[in-house]
């Protein structure tokens, strides 16, 4: 008969042995839930498949397939409309890239779902790829041309590109290698998209207003052949200004540079002899397809809040592009528009937003009767001495009035910056909403606009000072409509 002794040794022995099976099982589990490199079946949790060992068989009726990762919601882009149609096109330079497209993508482009970006240069900005609008130009527009010096010092820059720069002039430089890319842009965005209904061209400082755009394009027939855009004239040729931006529908691309392939190179050694980019590509559309810019400004529109001008002319009218607009200018918009468009969704609205609403946003909070050292773009009409020892600009002289038919203010508007304002209230609004002096000079404008400081002189007549009408502008604004009818572009089809 065992021991009491023996007893406990085997009770003892048989509590280890437990232990050590339930500790073993243990650690066996968590070493396969550790590891990154085992699968384990959702339905059987002791189930597991390590790489290299097999992988789980989809035709398994106990498989199933894990869900899809859901798509990342930025509640940033909630409301944005649908342009999936539309593909953006943006050129911009490698010496200018870094400071202009981050705040492109951070903002507009943040809620595209595809967008092509060219410059001089391949790059990568933080993962997204700039492709080299110049890479196939031909040799014969490229030797012995110093258009071409920034591309290539460019690309054997050993350390950032603002050191080398350093070397030259990127700004003048890269205007004169600007010219060489717009037709090649089109070529390569047709070729790597060519499923779009709209490609619209715009520079790095160009801004967008989508739901603008959006909402125009559904009143255009994209297999029609279009060329839009805010017309400009070189040597008696109209074409569509780049930095405002040109929208070419599906139908102009196919017949241009689908049916044309290589077309940029017999373009190459043309643009070596003219100023820019967006007249060549006028020409080489006029060429090939017979296709002509239509005139869209004020919708496509090359200013910006600041020097957009407001008036009889463009009120009621909606706008869909911007230009020379720098980062915080485009955070700035970026952050109103989303702010309207969100208020208009909570409240079931959906009017475009329209040039009255910007000068109610950004220029009505800041109307002051005068401002020193400011320019406010006064220039449609010129009040100066003619009879002084210097004879003025014929430009000037172009922009004058008779002066038998000044009144009693205009005579005196030229001899001082209060006398050119009284000038100013006392013609009709169509005559003079603004009044700038300068240098003796007297300016009226018969727009009104924000525009921007300048530099004080320190020869206080050489002074820049401007004035607003300000009840005139007012009274104005007070008999327009509510802009009921939106005037959208018209366009020949």
């Amino acid at each position: 008969m065992p021991t009491r002794r023996t007893l406990t040794v085997i009770a003892l022995v048989a509590v280890s042995v437990l232990v050590l099976l339930y500790t073993s099982r243990r650690i066996g589990s968590w070493s396969a839930l550790d590891d990154p490199y085992t699968y384990r079946d959702p339905h059987d949790p002791h189930k597991s498949h390590h790489a290299g060992q097999g992988s789980p068989d989809p035709s398994h009726p106990d498989h199933v397939p894990p869900p899809p990762p859901p798509p990342p919601v930025d509640p940033v882009c909630e409301g944005f409309p649908d342009t999936s149609k539309v593909l953006l096109v943006m050129k911009t330079g490698a010496s200018e890239a870094f400071a202009r497209v981050p705040t492109q993508l951070m903002t507009m482009m943040k809620c595209l779902p595809d967008f092509l970006i060219f410059s001089d240069m391949d790059q990568n900005l933080a993962g997204q790829e700039i492709h080299d609008s110049l890479s196939t130009v031909v040799p014969e527009a490229q030797d012995g041309n110093g258009d071409f010096d920034l591309y290539r010092r460019q690309k054997s820059c050993l350390v950032d590109q603002a050191s080398c720069n350093k070397r030259g002039d990127p700004s003048s430089e890269g205007w004169k290698l600007d010219k060489y890319k717009n037709v090649h842009i089109a070529e390569r965005a047709y070729a790597m998209r060519p499923d779009y209904d709209w490609y619209l061209f715009v520079d790095a400082d160009t801004y967008v207003l989508w739901p603008n755009l959006m909402e125009w394009l559904k009143r255009l027939n994209a297999k029609k052949k279009l060329y839009l855009g805010s017309v400009t004239m070189i040597h008696g040729f109209r074409f569509g200004h780049g930095g405002s931006g040109y929208l070419v529908s599906k139908g102009a691309m196919k017949d241009f540079v689908g049916k044309h392939p290589g077309v940029a190179n017999e373009f190459d050694v043309r643009a070596s002899k003219e100023c820019c980019g967006d007249y060549i590509f006028a020409l080489a559309l006029k060429n090939k397809t017979q296709v002509a810019v239509q005139q869209m400004w004020p919708t496509i529109n090359g200013e910006k809040p600041d020097t957009l001008p407001f008036g009889p002319w463009h009120w009621c009218h909606p706008i869909v592009t911007m230009h020379h607009m720098n980062s915080e200018e485009i955070n700035t918009f970026w952050q109103f528009e989303r702010k309207r468009q969100l208020a208009q969704r909570e409240a079931g609205s959906s009017q475009p937003l329209l040039i009255k609403d910007i000068f109610e946003e950004f220029l009505a909070p800041n109307l002051n009767e005068t401002r020193e050292d400011w320019d406010n773009f006064s220039n449609n009409r010129y009040y100066l001495d003619t009879d002084g020892e210097t004879q003025p600009e014929q430009w000037f002289l172009d922009h004058m009035k008779k002066k038998e038919d000044y009144n009693e203010f205009e005579k005196k508007a030229h001899l001082s910056f209060e006398d050119c304002g009284a000038a100013c209230k006392s013609v009709p609004f169509d005559e003079c909403f603004t009044w700038r002096y300068k240098d003796k000079m007297c300016s009226f404008s018969n727009s009104f606009l924000m525009g921007k400081p300048v530099k004080r002189e320190s020869d206080e007549s050489k002074r820049t000072m401007s004035g607003w009408d300000v009840e005139k502008i007012h009274t104005w604004i007070q008999n327009q409509s509510t802009c009921n009818k939106i005037h959208w572009p018209k366009v020949d089809s």
